[in-house]
């Protein structure tokens, strides 16, 4: 090893984490090994740079806002806060084509404003769900890909997890980058209404159990206020400049505790143990990802690798190429890699080019995470994809297959905005 050059040896580093990766190792690993071989064989970063780097990336305020969303996710559940959503939501689209599938849809649009992770949408939702779904004549591979593609909101309407660790991994103001979410995330959640209503409508599935009543929505309105209540302290405090993230969190976090305690919904203080012991296993799991990859893109700077992927691009030279390249290049990457690996590696490689195609670092925060939004139900990754299809025993490809029109839906939604970064009346531009 010592005869190979530094550019050999992590060649063949890269080699043998691909292997890994294809074998089934986890990616927190196979990022770990990298990053470790890097350094230890790189002629300008001391090994103690590992230790460095996860103090200096740890140690900011805006990344204590992501265990406080994870346990307000986890909380709401404890309240009884997640069964008047869905009163809410299926008042509001359960007399649609496909009922439940739309009611599905604006749930998980409910909760991505409450928890702010694509994960604990997919899971809450199906466990609400999906037996509705089935009951309603769904095919059970469809109703899956339906709870799983409105999973993907979860990282862009606001408050979004994704969104704090990539502003604090590139120095974007997080709030504007809420504000700057807003829109896409409605849009996007109103083409997978539209996607399920025309497909639904086709198929015969749903009921015509409800109807549209303005009484039943005052009502679940109503039956919802401590849900809006929150929504209301997490984003409106952000978008009036009185909170921070951290801040906003953590209000919505102690007005939640307060229902459970003084409505009775929470009888027993070690009924708060599970939402906490669920943040520290998520974090967990984002920590070692989030310092691997940012020692990963250490490694690509020392190559000069982010110079080269903007120069191979913009070699492409017509606009409408550099625009084609840029959408092919984020698709691939956001259906093979986890999704803060994908944005801490692949944005700032494609950011030169965004900027040459007009977009502002806000913008281009925004686009880049809806591709990464849309990965989760891309193969061979898809997360939420195999989330669902693990909570309801069903094989991962049909599900993936199922979930094409939402795929495509969704696409659309993003080229849009790609394009036409204008229509996001919200952004800078």
């Amino acid at each position: 090893m010592l005869e190979l050059t530094i550019g050999q040896v992590m060649i063949l580093l890269t080699i043998l984490s691909v292997i890994l990766f294809v074998s089934g190792v986890s990616i927190a690993l196979v990022f770990g090994i990298w990053a470790v071989g890097f350094t230890y064989f790189s002629p300008i970063f001391p090994f103690v740079n590992m230790s460095l780097v996860a103090f200096n990336e740890l140690n900011t305020f805006p990344f204590v806002a992501i265990p406080i969303f994870i346990v307000v996710g986890s909380l709401i559940n404890k309240v009884g806060m997640a069964t008047r959503i869905i009163d809410f939501t299926r008042s509001i689209g359960g007399w649609l084509p496909g009922s439940t599938g739309n009611t599905c849809i604006y749930t998980a649009g409910v909760f991505s404003a409450i928890t702010g992770s694509n994960a604990a949408t997919t899971a809450s939702v199906g466990e609400a769900l999906y037996d509705d779904l089935v009951d309603e004549g769904y095919d059970e591979d469809f109703a899956a890909a339906t709870i799983a593609s409105g999973g993907t909101l979860g990282i862009i309407i606001p408050p979004s997890v994704l969104f704090i660790i990539y502003g604090i991994t590139f120095g974007v103001s997080v709030s504007q980058l809420f504000i700057v979410g807003t829109i896409p995330g409605i849009m996007m959640m109103i083409s997978l209404s539209a996607t399920a209503s025309i497909i639904a409508y086709r198929r015969g599935y749903g009921t015509s159990e409800f109807s549209f009543s303005v009484r039943n929505i005052l009502q679940s309105t109503w039956g919802a206020r401590n849900a809006f209540i929150t929504i209301g302290l997490l984003i409106g405090g952000i978008f009036l400049g009185v909170f921070t993230p951290s801040e906003s969190a953590a209000v919505a976090f102690t007005y939640i505790l307060g229902v459970g305690l003084f409505g009775s919904s929470i009888q027993n203080l070690r009924e708060l143990v599970e939402p906490f012991l669920t943040s520290i296993q998520v974090m967990g799991m984002i920590i070692p990802i989030f310092v691997s990859s940012v020692m990963i893109q250490q490694g690509l700077s020392f190559f000069n690798l982010q110079t080269v992927v903007a120069d191979l691009i913009m070699s492409l030279g017509h606009p409408a190429l550099i625009f084609v390249g840029m959408i092919v290049v984020m698709l691939i990457s956001g259906s093979i890699l986890d999704s803060v690996p994908n944005m801490i590696l692949t944005a700032p490689l494609l950011a030169p080019a965004a900027f040459s195609l007009g977009l502002d670092p806000l913008t281009w925060a925004v686009v880049f995470m809806i591709s990464d939004a849309i990965g989760f139900i891309t193969p061979p990754y898809g997360l939420n994809l195999y989330i669902i299809s693990g909570m309801v025993d069903l094989d991962y490809i049909d599900v993936a297959y199922a979930a094409l029109p939402y795929l495509v839906a969704l696409c659309i939604v993003w080229i849009l905005f790609f394009a036409f970064p204008e229509l996001n009346v919200l952004s800078p531009v």
